[in-house]
């Protein structure tokens, strides 16, 4: 059986709150990824050999994570970068390529992907897994669907897409403990 992995993108104050409550069950991991300082990595003078590193820096902490028997909760902080509106698009698109990447570096390894956030969910599905469709299989909770993807070995990889406006402080946790 493979460990899951959390990932929480979306920054509305519901997101939070869910997020805050998940990370109260022991056998969930935070790992916040620092807002301010992907910043500071993609506007530097090499921000791929920066990107890659930081992103290096992720995956051992997860697999660390999945050693200790744990759920790894990679979670965006909860802080905002003010930036005009073309810029922060731009922003948050790299944003959500940076976690797309990471989840396709960790597609073999888990059993099952919990994403919160419907652009985070969208980008990891089209660019991460490169998903050209996925087989939606029934809604965990109410507005919260589960789809499955196909992986290169036969396996099929379940993801609960949970929007990030949806659902009440519990819905997170509630998730996690049903799967």
């Amino acid at each position: 059986f493979l460990p899951g992995l959390v990932i929480v993108g979306s920054y509305v104050e519901l997101s939070t709150l869910q997020l805050k409550n998940l990370l109260k069950i022991s056998k969930c991991e935070p790992i916040e990824l620092d807002v301010f300082e992907f910043f500071r990595i993609i506007s530097s003078e090499n921000s791929q050999k920066q990107k890659n590193l930081f992103k290096n820096k992720f995956l051992r902490e997860v697999r660390f994570t999945f050693a200790k028997g744990k759920t790894p909760v990679l979670f965006t902080s909860r802080k905002f970068i003010s930036l005009d509106y073309s810029e922060q698009l731009n922003f948050y698109n790299s944003l959500a390529l940076f976690i797309a990447e990471f989840v396709e570096d960790l597609k073999y390894e888990i059993g099952y992907l919990i994403s919160k956030g419907g652009i985070t969910t969208n980008v990891i599905l089209s660019n991460g897994l490169n998903a050209d469709y996925v087989y939606l299989e029934g809604q965990i909770l109410t507005g919260v669907s589960v789809v499955t993807y196909n992986l290169k070995n036969e396996e099929k990889l379940p993801i609960v897409t949970h929007p990030g406006n949806i659902g009440t402080k519990d819905s997170l946790a509630n998730i996690w403990k049903i799967i």
